[in-house]
């Protein structure tokens, strides 16, 4: 069985989420990736450090609307994407999440890049569930969450890919654009990118998103929230290469 979310007022988790084969399956105690399934239609994948535990699940429940949960034991927070209409739910539930629950996503996300699709051949279920963990990697520790929807194109618009100072919205220049010294004198970065640090440095290499936004940079400033930059992690398109020069994009 697959946990089902239901899209509306009210939404609702109809089952914990469930049944992979047992060979897949990590054994008791033990850490580090497991990809538990993975077809056209379903991503299904683990990650366990210690005590801490995340268990993502990408479902296409029908063509181009997708459903993705991410359970961490005491606390649950799922995505509903229909790119048919262009929009997406956030729906939170439990307690807020921890730093060490925030962690296991880099390791997931690295787990996940290596076991889909390259980048451009990636069926609609692994560029969700890549997308998706690329967002979930912002979303804010130790506070209590609550559900907003979001809109594609409702205010994402990309920046340039070279760095250097641009207008990123809303009033504000930054330096922005690819590049481990592109940082604006604060270190992490690759200011703009729609994903943590600068993807080419991560191993596998290029792991996330390579789309840079006027909203993602404000994020990256502090001057905009994750919420405003939702839209852009799920359906801004990828402007910019993973090509780099020396070791970082």
């Amino acid at each position: 069985m697959k946990t089902l979310f239901f899209h509306g007022i009210t939404l609702a988790v109809s089952m914990a989420m469930g049944c992979a084969s047992e060979p897949l399956e990590q054994a008791p105690g033990e850490e580090g990736f497991a990809l538990i399934q993975r077809d056209e239609h379903t991503l299904e994948a683990t990650y366990r450090s210690g005590a801490a535990t995340v268990r993502v699940l990408v479902d296409e429940a029908e063509a181009s609307v997708v459903d993705v949960t991410y359970d961490f034991g005491d606390a649950l927070i799922a995505f509903h994407v229909d790119y048919n209409q262009g929009t997406g739910d956030f729906m939170p539930s439990g307690s807020p999440l921890d730093a060490a629950q925030a962690q296991l996503l880099e390791r997931l996300l690295e787990g996940i890049t290596k076991s889909v699709s390259p980048d451009g051949q990636r069926t609609r279920v692994e560029e969700t569930a890549i997308r998706q963990t690329s967002f979930m990697q912002i979303v804010p520790v130790g506070e209590v969450l609550t559900p907003y929807h979001y809109v594609s194109e409702h205010a994402w618009t990309h920046i340039s890919c070279a760095c250097g100072t641009q207008y990123i919205g809303s009033g504000y220049y930054r330096q922005a654009g690819r590049g481990c010294g592109c940082d604006g004198g604060g270190g992490n970065g690759c200011k703009g990118r729609c994903g943590q640090g600068c993807g080419i440095t991560s191993t596998p290499r290029c792991v996330g998103t390579t789309a840079y936004t006027q909203d993602c940079a404000k994020h990256d400033y502090g001057l905009g929230s994750f919420q405003a930059a939702s839209d852009d992690y799920t359906f801004a398109s990828n402007n910019c290469s993973c090509s780099g020069v020396g070791t970082c994009n």
